[in-house]
């Protein structure tokens, strides 16, 4: 199901993303002796090749800081993304039907639009509007975290966080998996759309599901600056505290390991940072704009642990 090859990738340090996502969906839909030795595979990576800790970038809004302050996070729903493609699939029905041809006595042709072929065919797109429609469901209910490798993103920085007003706070990627029980997700970048191209019509929930991480763990190319992560939480995980009107969740984090206010932060609201950083002994930073290039500086207010 995971349509993208290591050529498909933008930037080729990445690939051992490709190969952590490929682990992840074998954890989710291989057999017994897959799973196990994708735990153990998964672990790996993420003691070798993953950053230490992602970052949240938040805008100055007095709900952002109650979420940090009360160690939760909000998840979004797919479909109040700002990309239009994303979580955004395509189909490739010659492909699937073609798969499914060979699958017939290969001594007997199957002439197209024959009974056999439109039989076929008619099977096919039924099974295509099932999983279409599970994905579409499991989309819906999914509630999706986004991070980033970055801390002095420029544009992020100018994107999601209200013009450098607000703070970018780093998590630990794995107490997030050992503490929380869940896993974050590299986004892969690449210039190809997911795309279905194999339908097992017996397992059409299962591969809806590989789908939906497929698709809400890959991006166009234009976004690769963001060298994203995601966790996604599934109806499940959300439950009860799923907001249909806001269309989202807001579910436990972690205790921050850093905050880094904005270069543009109103004292208002870097004085509320800075009591919370003080009562919970958490390091706090403060970009600073470059006197000669673009770019920012970190610099130190108080470090609590190094």
């Amino acid at each position: 199901m995971d349509n993208l090859q290591e050529k498909d990738i933008i930037d080729y340090n990445d690939e051992w993303k490709l190969e952590l996502r490929k682990q992840l969906l074998k954890g989710i839909a291989g057999t017994d002796e897959e799973r196990q030795n994708a735990t153990i595979n998964t672990g790996i990576y993420y003691q070798s090749s993953a950053p230490e800790t992602i970052y949240k970038y938040y805008s100055d809004s007095q709900r952002n800081l109650d979420a940090v302050f009360d160690n939760k996070m909000w998840y979004s729903s797919p479909t109040e993304f700002n990309d239009v493609f994303d979580c955004d699939i395509s189909v490739d029905k010659k492909s699937i039907l073609d798969s499914l041809l060979k699958l017939t006595p290969k001594d007997i042709p199957i002439r197209p639009g024959s009974p056999t072929w439109k039989k076929i065919n008619e099977n096919l797109t039924k099974s295509i509007q099932d999983i279409i429609m599970v994905f579409n469901k499991e989309k819906s209910q999914a509630g999706v975290a986004c991070f980033s490798e970055l801390e002095d993103s420029l544009l992020m920085w100018s994107h999601y966080a209200h013009n450098h007003k607000g703070m970018c706070v780093e998590y630990n990627l794995l107490d997030m998996n050992k503490q929380l029980g869940f896993t974050p997700i590299p986004v892969i970048y690449s210039n190809n759309r997911v795309c279905l191209r194999e339908l097992n019509i017996d397992n059409i929930v299962s591969d809806s599901l590989i789908l939906i991480i497929c698709a809400l763990s890959s991006k166009s190319s234009e976004w690769s600056y963001e060298k994203e992560w995601r966790v996604i939480r599934d109806n499940k995980a959300c439950g009860d505290l799923w907001d249909y009107d806001k269309k989202g969740a807001l579910l436990d984090m972690l205790l921050p390991t850093s905050i880094t206010l904005g270069c543009e932060a109103t004292k208002k609201f870097a004085s509320k940072v800075k009591a919370y950083c003080k009562s919970k002994k958490i390091n706090l930073y403060q970009m600073e704009k470059d006197a000669e290039q673009y770019k920012l500086n970190k610099k130190e207010i108080f470090i609590f642990h190094k």
